[in-house]
Parts: structure tokens; sequence; C-alpha cells
């Protein structure tokens, strides 16, 4: 009479064929994961950009803050930053011609690393870097 089921030797070769794919996936998941996290950090960065663009316009100088920038600076340049494990900030050394936004992380396996883009939208990505090492 036969029995139904599977083998020992069945169920390791499942379970090692589960292991290697985990193996693969896991990190992957990772590394899209905080790819997508970037996104808001882009996205707040060109916010801060477009402000301070019009905020030069208007006050013919360049709004200067600290990071993390407060409600009250986000206010006064009109826009609202996602706080989801990024900090931004602006900074100038001289405020009437330039001015570099920071994102830097505040979580996750690439934390403190940083995002910056300058007034005529240059970017440079520290964070993207710790990424692709994920």
């Amino acid at each position: 009479m036969k029995k139904g089921g599977f083998t020992l030797v069945e169920l390791i070769a499942v379970i090692i064929i589960l292991g290697i794919l985990a193996a693969v996936g896991i990190p992957q998941y990772r590394r899209a994961m905080e790819r997508a996290r970037g996104a808001e950090a882009y996205a707040g960065l060109a916010n801060i950009q477009e402000a301070e663009k019009i905020y030069y316009t208007t006050n013919q100088t360049y709004l200067t803050t600290a990071t993390p920038m407060t409600a009250a600076q986000q206010q006064s340049l009109d826009i609202a930053l996602p706080q989801s494990g990024w900090n931004f900030g602006v900074a100038s050394t001289d405020t009437s011609r330039n001015f570099t936004g920071t994102a830097t992380r505040s979580a996750g396996p690439c934390a403190t690393n940083t995002v910056t883009i300058n007034e005529i939208g240059t970017i440079t990505d520290a964070w993207k870097t710790c990424v692709d090492a994920l």
C-alpha cells in the first residue's frame, strides 16, 4: 500500500530552494524600498529649489535655515516637506547668490547620508552610493 506525503529529501530540497530565493530576494527588496524612500528626498529638494527661487524673486535673497527645517521655516517658503525619514535644510554662504538644499536620511540602512541640490539644480548624492552598496 502506497502512503501519500513527501519524503524527507523532498522537504529538505524545498527548504533549500526557499532559502536561496530568500537570500536573493530580501536584499533586493530592501534596496528597492530604500530607493523608493529616496523619491521623497528628491521631491522635497525640488520643492525647496522652486520655493527658494520664488523667495529670491520677492526678497532678493535666499532663505537660510538650519537642518531640520521647522514648520515656520517651511511656511515662510510656502512648502510642506515629507517628514518620514528625511531631515531637510537650506544653507547659504552668500545669501544673495547661492544656496544648497540638503536632505539627510534620519533612519534606515543609509542613515546620515545626504542628497543636496543647489540653486541651479545640481544634485550631489552620497545617499544613493550607500543604497547601491546594500
